[in-house]
């Protein structure tokens, strides 16, 4: 029997592409039997359609809707008990019950109840210098934080009889450290929200014990060699990877479709495609510099409303820009990408697009990425002509407007020694509105 493979999605920018749709899509062709997170956590936002059915995911991965699909959490990704317990009740009441087809790695971290409070902790402390990294405050980058430093609770943990005295270790360092936060910085929390947050947690790991949990990476190695199929889901984006984004801006993982192989347990021999979501526009979210934003405050809240560009775990609006070629060339470079989906591109509110080819430091052009993003002091554009909402639903290549294909031909002339198709364009919020583009 052929062996089966596996095909990652990422995101190009810096997160909120799309990625949900195209997950879904990939998934209607039954080319995969399953789908897996392998990073992050529940920081995480992706919105699933089918019909008159809506749902945003945070730790469930993408493959949820699709009854038949299995759904695994890798041993890279940081488990948030209470999002997990609560995802799992609204989908069983939409009529997806997806406990008989998850499956949990006994080596994925936990979120315990006081990482969210440090990580409101870390932000109010940032907040005094003005160096904010707008994190979401799910407790993300104190968990991995935890897993560095050898001391984190794994989830395979919750089935042992040491579990209890783990977790009390852990919440007395926790404290300890609060205490620093309270004393040197003034960051308090009422003693009834940690009480409240502790029942949630403990209540939601007693439910986490009913679940499936397992040596994820004996089990996927099993499904590939019986020739099945998997597609990774990334979360976030490229451009926010630990090691790569803009630092310290970025999130707490490595979102580059490198980390499958570490995140999932299996070698890089397994891995096919790499799909890279874009938008036809750029939008970014968080603190740091973004040198592509819409100079014109109008024009960009004009962005923000059409595209309805608020955070899917926040509800925080989005910075909006031009598209940034200069940044998504180094995307691609990073991700190995080689067939791309650009979603939105029927949102087009201006007559001119200003393409971001280039960022200079100091009036001179810079051939890398910067380490830094505000070493950038300004970015070149190229205008092209827009194309307004003449593209809205549009299903079929042929009845793309001129200016719509004329720009997604300039895009792939720019990207063309990266030998990369893009082979779907998105146009309206439904699964069904896109055309592809590249055979």
């Amino acid at each position: 029997m052929k062996k089966g493979f596996i095909d990652a999605v990422v995101g190009l920018q810096w997160g909120d592409e799309g990625k949900g749709k195209n997950i879904d899509e990939l998934l209607s062709h039954g080319v995969y039997a399953g789908v897996a997170r392998f990073q992050g956590g529940a920081n995480a936002g992706h919105s699933l359609k089918i019909g008159d059915i809506n749902f945003v995911g945070h730790i469930v991965p993408s493959g949820c809707l699709h009854k038949k699909m299995e759904l695994y959490i890798g041993n890279g990704v940081v488990v948030d008990a209470p999002s997990l317990i609560s995802e799992m009740a609204q989908l069983k009441s939409l009529g997806f019950d997806v406990s008989s087809r998850l499956y949990i790695s006994n080596r994925a971290k936990l979120v315990s109840y006081l990482h969210p409070f440090l990580d409101m902790a870390d932000e109010h402390m940032r907040g005094k210098s003005g160096t904010k990294v707008g994190t979401t405050s799910r407790g993300i980058g104190p968990a991995y934080s935890d897993v560095r430093a050898r001391r984190s609770l794994l989830v395979g943990d919750i089935l042992l009889p040491d579990f209890e005295q783990k977790v009390s270790t852990l919440v007395e360092f926790h404290e300890n450290i609060l205490n620093v936060y309270r004393d040197k910085y003034g960051f308090e929390i009422p003693e009834q929200k940690i009480k409240e947050a502790k029942e949630k947690w403990q209540n939601a790991v007693k439910e986490m014990k009913k679940l499936q949990i397992c040596d994820l990476s004996f089990l996927i190695q099993q499904r590939l060699k019986a020739g099945k199929n998997i597609l990774a889901e990334g979360a976030q984006a490229v451009m926010l990877d630990v090691d790569f984004g803009d630092y310290p801006n970025v999130t707490s993982s490595n979102t580059l479709p490198a980390n499958v192989c570490l995140g999932l347990g299996v070698p890089h021999t397994v891995l096919r495609d790499i799909y890279g979501v874009m938008k036809a526009y750029t939008t970014k979210v968080g603190g740091g510099s973004f040198p592509a934003r819409i100079e014109d405050e109008i024009l960009e809240k004009a962005f923000q409303k059409a595209g309805n560009e608020f955070g899917a775990t926040t509800g925080r609006p989005r910075m909006c820009g031009w598209i940034d070629l200069f940044a998504l060339r180094h995307a691609i470079g990073l991700s190995g990408a080689n067939k791309i989906f650009i979603n939105k591109a029927d949102i087009c509110l201006s007559d001119k697009v200003k393409v971001v080819t280039g960022y200079k430091s100091e009036g001179k052009n810079l051939k890398e990425f910067p380490l830094y993003l505000n070493q950038v002091t300004s970015a070149t554009r190229e205008e092209i002509p827009g194309w307004g909402d003449a593209n809205h639903g549009v299903k079929d290549k042929k009845k793309v407007s001129k200016e719509l294909a004329s720009y997604l031909n300039y895009i792939k002339n720019k990207l063309k020694d990266l030998n990369v198709k893009i082979i779907s364009v998105g146009t309206g919020k439904d699964r069904e509105d896109f055309f592809n583009w590249d055979k």
